[in-house]
């Protein structure tokens, strides 16, 4: 798998410059590179109505001579160099020969790496890299740079009818550490989500997980709720009275001393069972939520895993009745998956609303 630079391009929807790690998608037409969200916004190539007449992106040999020497760099020269350049036709399909991705058999530009094919049925299908085997050398120079795969051939097959492209067009957004943490997932390792276990139930949101993100956030709420009441009533009138027992006020919490705190742990003692536990409540409530949060964290991936191999099955299940092609189909998992920043942004909102009032 190439890493492909395109510094100095511009990206053909918001005009703007590509900086390093921009998740960059190019049309499989007429070669023209654009950020996958301004791809995804404006649905599709915006010189699309010029295609028929020929126009062709005045940058790709930019981005071919860009992947090429990444890859003759990498210590991949021979002989064979110059005709592994052209791309190769498999089952009606263009499969690029610097980056594997497949393509449509019309297309002009492999629709990930940019590289323009030159059709010679005559090539042979080029090496590709196994995404499961143990070269962890190659997995890791191949996974650098802007890679969207993260060094996982196109064509890889992560479960039955479910391959790294289309797991890579469902997520859409951050593809290069979700393909590494599948990848994980099926070498029976697992990587830490520490973005689920911050936000947890939110997360789940963010990534289109409903059902599961729905419940962890009304846990959560419900936690949070439990803690505030016993905080603000029953634990507080508790603590004024430990306090008051030694001659002491709950605002000098703050700055008690070490014989202070003795006594205030002999006084708690000599309360009744059932006020200590209103007092250990709260604290009970809060080492709950982090336990949550851990969980997330930890089960998070492989359950947005399974969330996308079920949805990609799917997708592709209704699709293939539809007769879509693989365009079609391919565009129909992008605009399906990805995130949801708006449902995510909601619920984070009342979160914060709550945790404020």
């Amino acid at each position: 798998m190439i890493n492909i630079d395109y510094l100095g391009l511009k990206c053909g929807v918001c005009n703007l410059d590509f900086k390093e790690n921009d998740d960059v998608v190019v049309c499989p037409d007429c070669g023209t590179p654009m950020h996958r969200t301004c791809y995804k916004e404006n649905k599709g190539c915006p010189n699309s109505e010029k295609h028929n007449e020929g126009f062709v992106f005045d940058g790709f040999e930019k981005i071919k001579e860009s992947a090429q020497g990444k890859k003759d760099d990498a210590g991949n020269k021979d002989e064979n160099t110059a005709s592994r350049r052209n791309s190769v036709p498999v089952s009606g399909e263009m499969i690029c020969p610097l980056c594997g991705e497949r393509n449509k058999a019309e297309a002009n530009f492999c629709n990930r790496c940019g590289s323009r094919f030159i059709k010679n049925p005559n090539e042979s299908e080029p090496e590709q890299l196994d995404p499961f085997s143990d070269d962890e050398p190659l997995r890791t120079a191949a996974a650098m740079g802007i890679d969207p795969l993260a060094g996982v051939p196109a064509n890889a097959q992560f479960e039955e009818n479910v391959s790294a492209a289309d797991l890579a067009c469902y997520v859409s957004v951050n593809t290069p550490y979700y393909l590494r943490a599948f990848d994980a997932i099926k070498r029976k390792t697992n990587k830490f989500n520490f973005s689920a276990a911050v936000f947890s139930g939110v997360w789940f949101l963010y990534r289109k997980q409903y059902k599961i993100g729905a419940l962890i956030f009304s846990i959560e709420m419900l936690i949070y709720a439990i803690r505030y009441y016993f905080s603000a009533t029953w634990s507080m009138d508790v603590m004024k009275k430990l306090f008051e027992s030694v001659g002491l006020s709950v605002d000098q919490m703050s700055s008690l001393n070490m014989s202070q705190y003795s006594e205030l742990a002999n006084e708690m003692q000599k309360l009744p069972i059932s006020e200590q536990l209103i007092m250990m409540i709260p604290s009970l409530m809060l080492f709950i939520q982090l336990g949550i949060m851990i969980v997330c964290g930890i089960l998070a991936n492989k359950s947005y895993y399974k969330h996308c191999i079920r949805k990609v099955r799917f997708i592709k299940e209704k699709a293939k009745e539809a007769e879509l092609t693989h365009g079609e189909t391919s565009k129909s998992l992008y605009f399906s998956g990805g995130v949801n920043p708006f449902v995510a942004g909601a619920f984070g909102l009342i979160y914060l609303i709550i945790m404020f009032l």
